[in-house]
């Protein structure tokens, strides 16, 4: 038996339910804190940086304990780290010693061919996603999709592809890894990819914004498996449902155009949505208002530093 890891992954505020169940589904023990998860097992590190979509770092502890023992804690983590640089947290005379486990963002995917005028992390994409149970069983439509984070999230989800496995990380560079280990942990992984079975739609009014989402979805290798559309929300038709629609509306404090416009087109497309769940990432002030019904959920998130609430409409 190797011994147990401990971790902690960061994730966007609100989000530490989702990013803790994950890390439960790829075994480890996890509980969700504020900002993020804390997990112990077997491979921590690499399961985190290879197959959690939600998180945005992970930090492999090397060192817990009193602050009065920092001084020698470090020096004896610093023959662990190999050279990676250490990061010391010390709260109420208790302190952590930990490294960057990826050495660099995780919702660094990898396909984004460049950043939007409003780029949505692919992390808080997927977490979204998660929070409203995808898994790729049922119809999926973004119809206000700029560069196309949300569908190709739901794109990888619905394959089953982790979303590390394209990638290396610092962890791999610790003194004494186990090459051959992560290579059959991303083997395992891998082998849970799957053909996607159901519709994924995404459409935008703005034909450069359709060009940049076909092209990054063409680079994350999910390009076959969303049909991609120019059309204004108001009068996209969504697929045979009931699915999920996901979809993150301008508001104005992001992008300068006609924000109320945007959630009136939503608005109008609701009524085509009987049936589907429907998620919106919206800010903190109310632009829900201009929708059909009120939500059925708010939970409150952050994009980007903005305070916004995931609005959720049951089927």
């Amino acid at each position: 038996m190797r011994a147990a890891e401990r971790i902690f992954c960061a994730c966007a505020p609100g989000l530490e339910a989702v990013l803790a169940a994950e890390l439960r589904a790829l075994g480890l023990e996890a509980r969700a804190v504020d900002g993020g998860a804390e997990a112990v097992g077997e491979d921590a590190a690499a399961l985190a940086c290879l197959g959690a979509r939600t998180a945005d770092t992970a930090l492999l502890r090397l060192w817990e304990g009193s602050a009065a023992e920092l001084p020698a804690a470090k020096r004896a983590a610093a023959a662990r780290a190999g050279g990676l640089e250490l990061l010391v947290r010390a709260r109420g005379g208790h302190a952590t010693v930990s490294v960057d486990a990826a050495g660099a963002p995780l919702f660094r995917r990898g396909w984004r061919a460049r950043v939007g005028a409003a780029p949505l992390r692919e992390s808080l994409a997927a977490g979204i996603l998660l929070a409203c149970g995808w898994t790729g069983d049922r119809p999926f439509l973004d119809p206000m999709c700029g560069s196309g984070t949300l569908a190709i999230e739901a794109a990888l989800v619905a394959a089953g592809r982790a979303p590390g496995l394209g990638r290396t990380f610092a962890f791999e560079r610790l003194p004494g890894h186990d090459a051959a280990r992560t290579a059959r942990l991303r083997a395992h992984l891998e082998a849970r990819s799957r053909p996607v079975s159901v519709p994924i739609h995404a459409s935008d009014r703005n034909a450069g914004a359709l060009r940049l989402a076909q092209k990054n979805a063409a680079a994350a290798g999910v390009a076959d498996a969303i049909a991609f559309a120019r059309e204004d929300a108001a009068r996209v038709v969504p697929p045979p449902g009931p699915g999920l629609c996901a979809v993150n509306p301008p508001y104005g404090v992001r992008l300068d155009q006609d924000a109320a416009g945007a959630w009136r087109a939503l608005a109008t497309l609701m009524g085509r949505l009987a049936g589907w769940e429907v998620a919106v990432l919206g800010p903190d002030r109310g632009l829900e208002r201009l929708l059909a019904r009120p939500p059925s959920e708010a939970l409150p998130v952050q994009n980007g530093g903005i305070r916004c609430r995931l609005l959720r409409w049951r089927g």
